[in-house]
């Protein structure tokens, strides 16, 4: 118990944080389904995270994939997820990559006011013989009058090394680096939010990597009413149905300006048939240095129209998972991180029952530089139909180890004994 005080007293920081920046909420109704009360953030510290080690060198790395999924009865209640991940002894750097998400309503579908997956905070926790990764994750599903229930999974991947090893410095880990932007009908489908860090955070010889950590998409709050009990009311959330929802983290543009800050862009989409005002928060981290090496693959975002006369309406609405390989990968250790996503419905808009995309079983072959995984993906209303379109995009981080440090050679001394 006293090797874990330290953990333990900075994840009770961390959840008191989370607690007073929030507002105060009414006392929640158990859902038909489930009548146990979801768990709250104490009784998550409870509980150890069940990552599953994808791949280990034992000493200087360490990488780990795992899940979480929570529920709410309540859209206006964000589900939010605590976990923490026993790391290694030796690790003393690392953090936690968002590589995936999976929202759904839990009773019927709906059409969509927000969608939000946020991994708002991650800490690697040290104590003397011990390390653990510890997060924070939101999500949430929201229509008009956030009286559906839902539930949000988490899908991450985190890795730990020894820094001793490395040249790699990790930025903005705790609270990330977050951007915000209001996207207007004129400005079009396709947002671009420009990303600058800190000044003097790149020296000359430093390669850089962008680490997606979360999004979050909202409809403009213009007055929209529907017919239902009890009425619309004039601050009501407007809600529509969804075409379409994109993510892409450029990471070939991320690069050293004069004052030494990183610069990245990330665009997205999120319409419905037309193109409407909304607002979009993205969440990132970066790790740079010379150990940090970069396999970047882009993901063009072309916004879908609306209704098509060529539609397929064949009935799907099942979880697509396809399995995918990298070879050639010139690094030590490689961590995948899903830096783009593109969810479409076929035919047209729909409402949304279930949305997401996430990688999972993730095997890394150093030997044979090579590494493979899986995607799943799903983006339907009640009756599957019609089908869906995905895409999505894998940048690979590598880290090279640093090179021994050369041996001083030992000068040879000739003693020589005169005799007399």
């Amino acid at each position: 118990m006293i090797r874990h005080a330290p953990l333990f007293l900075a994840i009770c920081m961390l959840s008191l944080l989370t607690a007073c920046a929030s507002k105060p909420q009414e006392k929640k109704t158990t859902l038909s389904s489930d009548k146990s009360q979801p768990a709250t953030l104490f009784e998550q510290l409870t509980l150890k995270g069940t990552g599953k080690t994808v791949f280990e060198d034992e000493g200087k790395f360490i990488l780990i994939e795992g899940s979480k999924c929570m529920q709410r009865d309540k859209g206006s209640e964000a589900a939010t997820v605590l976990q923490w991940i026993e790391m290694p002894s030796y690790v003393d750097s690392g953090t936690v990559v968002l590589n995936g998400w999976d929202l759904r309503y839990l009773n019927r579908d709906r059409e969509v006011h927000a969608i939000r997956v946020d991994i708002t905070h991650s800490k690697l926790v040290k104590n003397a013989g011990s390390a653990f990764l510890v997060f924070e994750a939101q999500g949430k599903l929201e229509d008009q009058n956030r009286e559906e229930a839902y539930e949000f999974c988490v899908f991450y991947t985190g890795f730990g090394y020894r820094s001793v090893w490395f040249d790699a410095t990790i930025e903005g880990d705790y609270n990330g680096i977050e951007t915000s932007l209001l996207q207007t009908k004129r400005q079009g489908a396709v947002a671009t939010l420009e990303n600058t860090g800190s000044k003097g955070t790149l020296k000359a010889n430093d390669a850089i990597a962008i680490i997606p950590r979360g999004f979050d998409f909202q409809f403009d709050d213009t007055f929209e009413c529907e017919l239902r009990f009890p009425p619309c009311k004039w601050g009501d959330r407007a809600d529509y149905d969804l075409l379409q929802v994109a993510y892409s983290l450029s990471q070939t543009g991320a690069s050293l300006s004069a004052d030494g800050s990183p610069h990245w862009v990330t665009q997205t989409i999120f319409k419905d048939n037309d193109i409407r005002t909304h607002r979009i928060k993205t969440r990132a981290a970066l790790i740079r240095g010379s150990s940090v090496k970069l396999r970047a693959d882009f993901l063009a975002l072309n916004p879908r129209i609306g209704k098509t006369s060529a539609c397929r309406k064949n009935t799907d609405g099942i979880v697509r998972t396809q399995t995918f390989r990298i070879n050639d990968l010139p690094f030590d250790y490689a961590v995948p991180m899903l830096t783009g996503w593109d969810l479409s419905n076929e035919c047209e808009e729909q409402q949304v029952q279930r949305a997401g995309i996430w990688i999972h079983d993730i095997r890394f072959d150093p030997n044979a530089h090579s590494m493979e995984y899986k995607v799943s993906s799903i983006l339907r209303d009640q009756d599957g139909a019609p089908s869906f379109n995905a895409a999505h995009r894998i940048t690979v981080l590598g880290l090279n180890r640093l090179p021994p440090p050369p041996q001083q050679r030992v000068p040879e001394i000739n003693i020589r004994i005169r005799e007399h």
